[in-house]
């Protein structure tokens, strides 16, 4: 059986579509992070840093965020700490502390 594709949203950076093939459904994204990147070098390096009790510690990709709600992590603080004080995510980071 072909595949069957359906785009459901496609922003300039974004985009997510459902497609069937062999009787089964697959959702998909995908998403450019490196606007969100340049955003979070922007923000290193222009804004006033508050104190400890008003942070801005991170900007997360959509795809990112999607996956977590996926996996089951998306309300579980311990898991975020995990996921923003990994080296590999520390382009994702406007604040260089440990979360």
């Amino acid at each position: 059986m072909p595949t069957k594709k359906t785009l459901i949203d496609n922003k300039k950076d974004y985009s997510s579509q459902f497609a069937t093939e062999d009787n089964k459904m697959v959702y998909h994204t995908k998403q450019n992070v490196q606007p969100v990147i340049d955003h979070v070098k922007n923000l290193k390096d222009n804004t006033i840093k508050p104190g400890k009790d008003l942070r801005h510690v991170a900007e997360v990709p959509m795809v990112i965020y999607q996956k977590a709600i996926r996996e089951g992590w998306v309300n579980d603080s311990r898991a975020w700490k995990d996921w923003l004080n990994n080296s590999d995510n520390k382009v994702f980071r406007t604040w260089e502390g440990k979360v």
